[in-house]
């Protein structure tokens, strides 16, 4: 892919996370308010900006317009036509999908031309229920294409297009961590057809091996493996395990906060090291439970958003969002986002029944390299969470009432002598346990009595 399609996708994704149309002035009880207004689904929408926020939104306000008016260039240029060439044979490619939208073998909707004409709410896939958008649902399954090892399988799987919606396709849109999939008209195929029971392009997916090469084509879960590091799921004992590559710092700091919230008694992820590779069970395996990503619910990573959202469904949802948030300020997590928190809904009726286990810390702590300093001073993530705090009293109310689990250098010292690789350990403990305290400092004392403004809807 060259460089200018490469911006388009980025500029795309950034304008997404940005909001959308401008800030208005309302004269409400004789003082000045100002609100930022949008457009949704035909509907003016209007969203109260407090005083302390104003700055801030203004600038990605800006930053959105600065951002568009950059793809607009691009687009006129040869590789953007090239790129808006792509995507209306994409969608001319969606006008061939009719089929039905599978659960197990349920039939949970009806697809006619890429949209769903039909469906049961209750059990469809949380963000088909929000957007209807079967496309980007389809694409959002699909291996990362950007991935070396990515373009190695296709060639291997004689794959030959470059559309994320045929690659998910060529696997029904199967995944391991849930149970949809999709059955083309004229189909006669079951759930029990279309299972992953087997991977014979693992070592080709994790690290390229060539003798890859050498089998024939065939199903394989790599095809809907999400994520941007070298991976791959193995079958074994008739449990799948995702197989990740990554370096030495890398794997200590998802080994590390694996063992330390366990040994908090958080949810978590169980990770482990196997040769030169970490691993992790699917969470959902042997159970009627379907993992889908905070993203089906909303693709903007602010806190303050994904745990309003949360709280609405239920506050023991809110709570389990709380501590992730807590251990991941404490642990330096830079890379939590939509797609690496999610839940974990019954397959049968499909309700929510928790947030799903703490996983995927390996760009955390020390995988980037050892912070400047362990005194935690001038600490970004620090200051995110005490943001949180002052933007959202709820959250700030149910911290100060959460019994939070206390680190020790006791137990720091218990995980790391659990884990086969050298470090720093005194800089660890003392960046964890200032981290530490800090935060709890922030729960405990933060002033937080300025009042929050509702949002309005016109």
């Amino acid at each position: 892919m060259d460089e200018i399609s490469k911006r388009i996708i980025q500029l795309e994704k950034e304008i997404a996370a940005l909001p959308s149309g401008y800030i208005s002035v309302k004269n409400i009880r004789g003082k000045e308010r100002r609100y930022l207004q949008w457009l949704e689904q035909g509907k003016l929408k209007s969203k109260y900006i407090k005083a302390d926020e104003l700055e801030a939104v203004t600038a990605q306000v800006e930053k959105r317009k600065r951002l568009q008016e950059e793809l607009k260039v691009l687009k006129e240029t040869p590789a953007g036509k090239q790129n808006i060439n792509l995507k209306r044979k994409a969608a001319r490619n969606m006008l061939q999908i009719s089929g039905k939208l599978m659960l197990e073998d349920r039939e949970i909707a009806t697809v006619k031309n890429g949209e769903i004409i039909s469906c049961d709410e209750q059990r469809l896939p949380l963000y088909l229920k929000r957007t209807k958008d079967m496309e980007r649902w389809l694409a959002s399954r699909a291996i990362d294409e950007h991935r070396t090892n990515s373009r190695l399988l296709k060639k291997a799987l004689r794959i030959r297009t470059t559309d994320d919606v045929q690659t998910v396709l060529a696997v029904n849109g199967a995944t391991v961590t849930d149970r949809y999939w999709f059955k083309p008209d004229g189909s006669g195929a079951s759930y029990d057809d279309i299972l992953f029971k087997e991977n014979y392009f693992d070592s080709l997916a994790l690290r390229g091996d060539p003798n890859g090469f050498s089998h024939k084509p065939s199903r394989t879960p790599e095809l809907t493996n999400t994520g941007s590091f070298e991976k791959c799921w193995r079958l074994i004992d008739n449990e799948w395990w995702m197989y990740k590559s990554g370096n030495q710092n890398e794997y200590f700091s998802e080994l590390f906060i694996c063992r330390l919230g366990e040994k908090l008694g958080l949810p978590m992820a169980h990770y482990e090291m196997d040769g030169e590779y970490i691993r992790t069970k699917n969470f959902t395996g042997g159970k009627a439970i379907n993992f889908e990503p905070m993203a089906a619910l909303t693709e903007d990573d602010d806190y303050k958003n994904c745990f309003d959202i949360l709280y609405g469904i239920s506050a023991e949802l809110a709570e389990q969002y709380l501590q992730i948030i807590w251990l991941d300020t404490v642990c330096y997590n830079m890379d939590r986002h939509t797609e690496n928190f999610g839940f974990l809904r019954n397959v049968e009726d499909g309700e929510i029944v928790s947030l799903a286990p703490n996983y995927d810390n390996n760009i955390a702590l020390i995988s980037r390299g050892y912070p400047n300093t362990a005194g935690r001073e001038n600490d970004g993530f620090i200051r995110f969470f005490r943001d949180f705090l002052q933007e959202s009293r709820t959250a700030a109310e149910m911290y100060r009432s959460m019994d939070l689990p206390v680190i020790t250098e006791e137990l720091i010292d218990d995980c790391m002598d659990e884990i086969p690789f050298q470090v720093n350990r005194d800089f660890i403990k003392a960046f964890i346990l200032n981290g530490q305290k800090i935060i709890n400092d922030i729960i405990v004392s933060e002033n937080l009595s300025e009042t929050e403004e509702p949002t309005l809807s016109m």
